[in-house]
């Protein structure tokens, strides 16, 4: 490790506790206990900035424990995950899967398919942007080539499945929600798309066809291939109608021929 490298990890370390501060308080200039109290002051701007950068990501799951809660989780999670990014954003990737092993939160059992498709969302809102597909370009493609023909998702795409109502708790959870408050938990199994049509990112349910025909296309199924998977799911299945609205909101953003072999 180099010399630079060394003094980072020193640094980080020193930050990371109070036992780390006291450990690595000779590498800094001053009295130790002017030391200590400055290194104190900067953990506390980085673990606030940590845990306002998990709300950020996480705001539904906030609503639903309280926050109070919510900053206890924060603290644990920092504990156990410190960010090993420069940019916060990319911050509480295991979150979901912190709260399905926390002891404090298993009577919420729908809050890790919660996190997750926060996660989700919140990689949605960076993700990069992409030109829409211009029908006419599907209209060209003759039939006798659907075999080749493979889609490609937009990159603020993602697709998940759980057994709780992720839209309707999404949606309940909006700030310009103004509805009735209820969440039927029992509703059954659902499968969910997110994407950023524009510049807000949405949470919707699929029909069982309509989540196996894009799970098909992410996969890099052809057009064929992920029909076929969506009318063994869905036998009544409108592949005119789905793409008509996936063009429309910039779900489906590419379509390529597969090269003869």
């Amino acid at each position: 490790m180099s010399e630079l490298g060394a003094l980072q990890r020193a640094f980080g370390a020193a930050l990371e506790s109070n036992d780390g501060a006291r450990r690595h308080a000779p590498l800094f200039r001053g009295p130790p206990e002017r030391v200590l109290a400055r290194l104190a002051v900067y953990r506390g701007n980085a673990v606030g900035a940590s845990r306002r950068a998990l709300a950020g990501a996480y705001p539904i799951v906030a609503k639903i424990v309280g926050e109070q809660f919510f900053e206890g989780l924060a603290r644990e999670y920092l504990r156990g995950h410190p960010s090993a990014s420069g940019d916060l954003n990319a911050f509480g990737e295991a979150f979901a899967g912190f709260l399905a092993a926390f002891p404090h939160t298993q009577d919420l059992p729908y809050l890790p398919d919660v996190a997750q498709l926060e996660w989700l969302a919140h990689r949605a809102h960076y993700a990069a942007d992409a030109a829409a597909l211009d029908p006419a370009r599907l209209g060209a493609v003759p039939e006798e080539a659907y075999v080749r023909l493979r889609f490609a998702l937009a990159p603020a795409c993602a697709l998940m499945e759980s057994r709780w109502p992720l839209a309707r708790i999404w949606e309940v959870h909006q700030d310009d929600f103004d509805g009735e408050f209820s969440v039927d938990l029992d509703a059954g199994p659902e499968r969910i798309l997110v994407c950023r049509p524009q510049f807000r990112v949405l949470v919707g349910a699929l029909s069982a066809g309509g989540y196996r025909f894009l799970r098909g296309v992410a996969s890099g199924a052809t057009l064929v291939e992920a029909l076929d998977a969506a009318l063994a799911e869905e036998p009544a299945f409108d592949l005119g109608a789905a793409l008509a609205t996936w063009l429309d909101t910039g779900v489906i953003v590419d379509a390529a021929l597969e090269a003869d072999a």
